[in-house]
């Protein structure tokens, strides 16, 4: 990748020689002017002045000599000195450019830019509405592409084994439904703004998809665009993680059981709910802003069994999940059987970060197995009655 020039560098060739001319004149000329006067004034001898003269020239020419090597030496060293930095600079660029935890690459953009100016200067001034109408436009731009360089990275994200095969496949790796993007990038591009940043699809060379994000400061300088470093970021995970966070949510939200997620503090004043689902509000009557942020004790009563919650406690400090069932309040008051399951949530240090806890009104089913119990016990009770009376006096 170009590595731009740095402050410090020396200045360019033809001003140097400029320098090195004007003191050469400046010198000779004031040794001339003054040396002959002085020579005319303490040498009356025309034979000794003719050697003196030539005496003169020698030693002019030997002395100039000595400034321009000087001169040209010093600035050869400034020359070295300069080429070694930019070395090392580069050197050092490249290093960090290759192993970069993304992907960049390194393309020209002058050809496109160009294309752009030229429909500004015809007057085009919507260019989004532009592109639309002109497809090929677009198309073209994508192949005016230049790849310049590409990092270790970009051969990883794109499964290529060498720069070669990816320097020039814009319109290979580009989905159908990328040229969208590409036409927002063209639109930003001539329209001037300081970046573009957009989501889209590309293909690897191996065919498989990927999510990718793009990231691009466009420069206010049109001759920067031979050389633009384009960053690219595969998402295709976070993408995948995103749309099951998705799925989850949704099958969370219609779930027919309460799902209620709190804090981790099990001390006074307890975990906090920070999540409750629809099921929860149809079940107790409160909904998700009355609840957010209180205690899971708001469904406490004076029949909430207090042995239960305190085993309930003692499971989650050990880190075990938890089932069981006993009486809670709705929100107007009214008692109902809560049957429930209560697990911790750990994070990648196996350190616990939330309780999540499934819950189920079993009030029903509570008073029908109470009624079938009343009933054994009745019937066991007329059984033995009816032994009792059969039975010989």
């Amino acid at each position: 990748m170009n590595h731009q020039r740095s402050k410090g560098y020396p200045a360019d060739s033809r001003t140097v020689a400029v320098r090195i001319v004007l003191v050469y004149a400046i010198i000779g000329g004031l040794w001339i002017l003054f040396s002959d006067r002085l020579l005319s004034v303490l040498v009356t001898d025309p034979a000794l002045l003719t050697r003196l003269q030539t005496a003169k020239g020698w030693f002019y020419v030997g002395a100039t000599s000595l400034l321009l090597y000087f001169l040209i030496n010093r600035y050869l060293l400034e020359i070295s000195r300069a080429a070694m930095e930019r070395w090392k600079s580069e050197e050092k660029f490249q290093a960090l450019f290759h192993s970069a935890p993304v992907s960049i690459w390194e393309v020209d953009l002058s050809a496109v830019k160009a294309d752009l100016d030229d429909l500004a200067a015809h007057g085009v001034r919507d260019f989004s509405l532009y592109f639309e109408d002109q497809p090929d436009f677009v198309l073209n731009s994508l192949q005016k592409i230049r790849v310049i360089d590409i990092n270790e990275m970009t051969l990883c994200i794109f499964t290529a084994n060498s720069k070669a095969l990816l320097l020039g496949v814009m319109d290979r790796i580009f989905m159908p439904e990328s040229i969208r993007s590409f036409r927002e990038m063209l639109v930003a591009i001539a329209e001037k703004r300081p970046q573009f940043e957009a989501e889209l699809g590309l293909l690897t060379l191996g065919g498989e998809r990927k999510n990718i994000l793009v990231t691009l400061t466009i420069p206010s300088d049109p001759e920067k665009f031979a050389t633009i470093p384009v960053c690219v970021t595969d998402i295709t995970e976070r993408k995948r993680t995103e749309e099951r966070l998705l799925l989850l949510e949704s099958a969370v939200q219609q779930a027919g059981e309460s799902i209620t997620i709190t804090t981790a503090e099990l001390d006074p004043p307890g975990p906090q709910i920070i999540f409750v689902n629809p099921a929860f509000t149809r079940i107790t009557g409160y909904t998700a802003e009355e609840v957010k942020g209180r205690t899971p004790r708001i469904l406490h009563g004076p029949k909430t069994d207090r042995a239960i919650l305190d085993r309930m406690r003692q499971a989650l400090y050990h880190r075990q999940t938890f089932h069981a069932e006993t009486v809670n309040y709705r929100k107007d008051g009214t008692e109902f059987t809560m049957e429930w399951y209560v697990a911790p949530i750990v994070n990648e240090k196996f350190q616990v970060t939330h309780f999540v806890a499934i819950q189920r009104d079993i009030t029903d089913r509570t008073r029908s197995e109470e009624e079938i119990r009343k009933l054994n016990e009745e019937l066991k009770h007329r059984i033995a009655e009816l032994e009792a009376s059969a039975q010989p006096r």
